[in-house]
Parts: structure tokens; C-alpha cells; sequence
């Protein structure tokens, strides 16, 4: 007997500038349209390698970052108006690790995301900073048993990966997985 294969639900929307009300409106649709809603330790993933006048087009902008900030907010609000029973919300936050050998500081700095994250009432984790923990993996096909990952990731109930599409010398291009490269620091990321 075969499996049914679940097919994905994909959202495409036009958007052509990074105009946050828009973004934000989009990304509201789609986390209804999906029936999501986040609650727990909620942490937003950008890509933030590289960021500043020397690489404008690098990193995944803060007007983006901001309109999903106030999209998983809007609809967390909308949820709780509706008098729908929701598991309580700890934090609100977003997290990436330079890796190029520069300190997440300068890449936030320079990509504006301290400011956008206090006006959007989020706090940001450099993952460089924080505590790497071990997860245990325990599912079929696995290729290892165990991996270390930032505390803040490890913890989170709700995650949302902001990568940024980009040519990439390895990759060709980089998308959502190649995103997930900035989790993990450089003793574990080789492995």
C-alpha cells in the first residue's frame, strides 16, 4: 500500500518595494490562511550575514523582518479577540549568528535592526553570544544522534525562517535551508 503524499500549501503575492504595511498584510493573510498563530517563545530567523553599504542587497531587510513582526503579532491579537484559547506567549524575539567571522552586533548595526526590532517590541539574540545547547534527535533517518543549536533556537515554540534569496558561490542560490547555516557557530557547523 502506498502513502498519500500531503501536498504543501505554497503563497505567492507580488511585492514589488519593501513597503512593511504590505509585507505585513501578506504575511497576516497567509498565517490565516494556514491557521497558524504563535505563541510560546516565538523567534524570527533573518539572514544577516552581511549587511551595511558594502553589501546593500545582502541581507534580509528590516522593513521585511518588521512587517512579519507585526503580522505574527496582528494575528496572535486577532486570535485572542476572538476569544480563542491559545497557549500564553513568553517572547517575542529574533535571532541570527554572523557567520563570516564578524560579530552579529555589526551585521544588526549595519542592516538597521536595532531599531526596528525596539519599534516592533522585539528582542533580538545574537547567537554568537548566547549558550549552545545539545537537542537530542530521535527521528527515523536521522544522521546523527545529537546537534548543537543556540539556546534561544533549542527553546523556541514557534519559528520563523526569514531567509534572504541571494546567489551564492556554493549554492548557486540560497533560500530557506541555506538560512539555517547562521544557527549553528563554527565548531558544530563543519560537522
Amino acid at each position: 500500500p502506498t502513502t498519500p503524499v500531503k501536498r504543501a500549501t505554497v503563497i505567492l503575492k507580488p511585492q514589488a518595494t519593501y513597503h512593511s504595511a504590505e509585507i505585513e498584510a501578506h504575511i497576516h493573510e497567509g498565517l490565516s490562511t494556514l491557521d497558524l498563530t504563535p505563541w510560546g517563545r516565538t523567534l524570527i530567523k533573518p539572514n544577516v550575514v552581511a549587511s551595511g553599504r558594502n553589501f546593500p542587497h545582502a541581507f534580509t531587510r528590516p522593513e521585511f523582518t518588521a512587517g512579519v513582526a507585526r503580522a505574527l503579532k496582528a494575528r496572535r491579537a486577532e486570535r485572542e479577540a476572538h476569544h480563542v484559547e491559545l497557549p500564553p506567549m513568553h517572547e517575542w524575539a529574533i535571532g541570527e549568528r554572523c557567520g563570516i567571522t564578524m560579530p552579529t552586533r555589526y551585521a544588526y548595526r549595519g542592516a538597521g535592526y536595532y531599531p526596528m526590532a525596539r519599534e516592533a517590541g522585539f528582542k533580538l539574540y545574537h547567537f554568537d553570544e548566547v549558550s549552545q545547547v545539545e537537542v537530542e534527535l530521535n527521528h527515523e533517518g536521522r544522521l546523527r544522534e545529537r546537534l548543537f543549536t543556540p539556546e534561544p533556537v533549542a527553546r523556541a515554540d514557534f519559528f520563523v525562517n526569514c531567509p534572504k534569496f541571494k546567489a551564492h558561490p556554493w549554492t548557486t542560490v540560497t533560500f530557506s535551508l541555506k538560512n539555517y547555516i547562521g544557527i549553528q557557530d563554527d565548531r558544530h557547523r563543519l560537522i
